[in-house]
């Protein structure tokens, strides 16, 4: 696997549930809120990523104060920050609203469901899900991203594959009977976040500042996958260059390119992104995390704790954390 790809696996990516949908024109659907929908499928720690990939027909999706964009067989479509949107057989088509409650009983998490609704005209095939990722770790990541962008799915890719998984026996119906099913599709739907992050850094056209821009740069791209892969290491500009098969100055004109800091500066923030996780997620104590992050002292950790997400480790701990 490339460093592009293990670099994202850091972000604790998963996918959700998933829906089949037979779709007949005309037809307009509106969904509910990511938010809304992470929260009532008890994944209120996590960030939810709707996409749709067309396998069959093509389909016209829309903000709501957004302009159409035709999706066609063999792309999907991703909605990064969780806005409410429309899916339409054509443009200017009054929309079904779908409900949080309605999404919450057609769905299981691992499970797929199956929905047919439209008319009797052309049809259009498409996988629904969500992506999964840790609010906290992903924030750098998702961003800067648009509110929606729709992507060639590249027939090469192991993503192709999903609608197939999808369909197969034993996974259609809610069910994920055969050993492993529930696995495999999260896995494929992975693969599809993968590809749609390497599409937008691929189109995007000018170099930029910013954590996402940074991954066009292979420098930049390796150090941050070492660097997720092994936080606890006692990195030096020196080891860190080294393990990235770079000169010292080479790294550091990278870093503060993309990312204005040092490597060394986003060593010790995603050292404490990480705490910040693990904190939210309540497993440890915090003496225990802040050993993790490398702090000898608790008083220490809550200091740089503080100066880099706003509040102590007792206040974040206490937080209700958004899922978009």
């Amino acid at each position: 696997m490339d460093d592009f790809s293990e670099l994202l696996r850091s972000f604790r990516l998963g996918g959700s549930a998933f829906i089949d949908a037979t779709l007949s024109a005309p037809w307009a659907i509106q969904t509910p809120t990511a938010i809304e929908l992470g929260q009532r499928m008890e994944l209120a720690s996590e960030r939810i990523i709707p996409y749709h990939y067309v396998s069959e027909g093509v389909l016209v999706a829309q903000l709501p104060d957004g302009e159409p964009e035709l999706v066609e067989t063999g792309e999907a479509i991703v909605f990064p920050h969780g806005d409410v949107h429309v899916l339409a057989s054509g443009p200017g088509l009054p929309p079904l609203k779908i409900t949080t409650e309605a999404v919450v009983r057609l769905t299981r998490v691992g499970a797929v469901s199956q929905v047919k609704y439209g008319g009797d005209g052309t049809m259009t095939s498409l996988v629904c899900g969500f992506f999964a990722c840790d609010m906290t770790l992903s924030e750098r990541l998702v961003e800067p991203l648009p509110r929606m962008f729709k992507f060639k799915v590249p027939q090469d890719s192991a993503a192709s594959l999903l609608p197939l998984a999808v369909r197969r026996p034993g996974h259609t119906g809610g069910k994920t009977s055969a050993p492993g099913n529930a696995g495999v599709l999260c896995k494929l739907s992975e693969l599809l976040f993968v590809e749609a992050l390497r599409a937008y850094v691929e189109q995007s056209q000018e170099m930029k500042a910013g954590w996402i821009y940074g991954l066009k740069d292979p420098v930049v791209a390796r150090a941050l996958r070492i660097i997720h892969a092994q936080p606890r290491s006692g990195w030096t500009l020196d080891s860190l260059a080294h393990a990235v098969g770079t000169s010292r100055t080479t790294l550091s004109d990278k870093f503060a390119q993309h990312l204005q800091q040092t490597p060394i500066q986003y060593v010790m923030a995603w050292r404490l992104r990480t705490a910040a996780s693990a904190i939210s997620r309540g497993h440890l104590m915090i003496k225990q995390i802040a050993a993790d992050a490398g702090f000898s002292s608790t008083a220490a950790f809550s200091r740089a704790f503080k100066r880099e997400m706003g509040k102590t480790p007792s206040e974040w701990s206490k937080m209700d954390k958004p899922t978009s």
